[in-house]
């Protein structure tokens, strides 16, 4: 029983003190800016949770583009290779 009324002795003092300084111009003025900086903070860090998730999903699609493909890329190099060593022999024929 003692504690409970120690709690409440404090409960009480403490909404007496919250009573007085909401009171006080210069305590709510200070209070409002606060809560406003709260709001603020909010709102920028959902921002960038929504640009990390970009970013993550950006992430992915560079990496599954930089991924080689294994017989797409070889087949392309082998026949530019043909065509320049081609190309080579056609253009050295014809001056002679």
């Amino acid at each position: 029983m003692a504690r409970r009324t120690v709690i409440s002795q404090l409960a009480s003092a403490g909404e007496e003190a919250l009573g007085q300084l909401v009171q006080n111009p210069v305590t709510r003025k200070a209070l409002e800016g606060a809560l406003q900086v709260k709001e603020r903070v909010e709102k920028l860090v959902t921002g960038l949770a929504d640009i990390d998730g970009r970013v993550a999903r950006l992430e992915k699609r560079v990496a599954a583009l930089e991924k080689p493909k294994g017989g797409t890329a070889t087949t392309a190099r082998k026949s530019t290779t043909a065509k320049r060593s081609t190309a080579k022999r056609s253009t050295s024929k014809s001056p002679q």
